[in-house]
């Protein structure tokens, strides 16, 4: 087999890796922006942890929250728990520069909803909405 050839996707470690373009290889990316996320969010990460993955527009917005989580820190006094697990990942692949996806991320006094849309750019895949409910 020369290298020109197209071979099938191989097992790497129990899990099955796709070239960087394939839409498939985004499933691996959505828990771990999920986590980072929230803790964005909940201002325990340094807001640009994010800022290959997210556009602009998506980094400014977990910044507006974490600012509002920090503002309401201050008067609460609220220390939120690290105790985060990302379960029920999904992805529906739109065309192949555009993925949807979602997950349940679970705290031990609630649960969270995250939807995200990815789209395939020059640099790579980027989550272009997120979505925290």
């Amino acid at each position: 087999m020369t290298t020109t050839d197209q071979r099938t996707a191989q097992s790497v470690a129990g899990a099955t890796a796709f070239a960087p373009e394939d839409p498939r290889s985004v499933e691996a990316l959505v828990a771990p922006v999920a986590r980072r996320a929230i803790e964005i969010v909940r201002d325990m990460r340094p807001e640009n942890s994010l800022a290959r993955l997210v556009t602009p527009e998506v980094g400014q917005n977990l910044a507006r929250r974490a600012s509002l989580t920090r503002r309401l820190r201050a008067t609460t006094g609220y220390a939120p728990q690290r105790q985060m697990m990302v379960t029920g990942v999904r992805i529906c692949v739109v065309n192949q520069q555009t993925v949807e996806a979602s997950c349940v991320l679970r705290e031990p006094d609630r649960a969270r909803f995250l939807a995200m849309r990815w789209e395939l750019r020059h640099t790579g895949w980027r989550v272009t909405v997120l979505e925290i409910g």
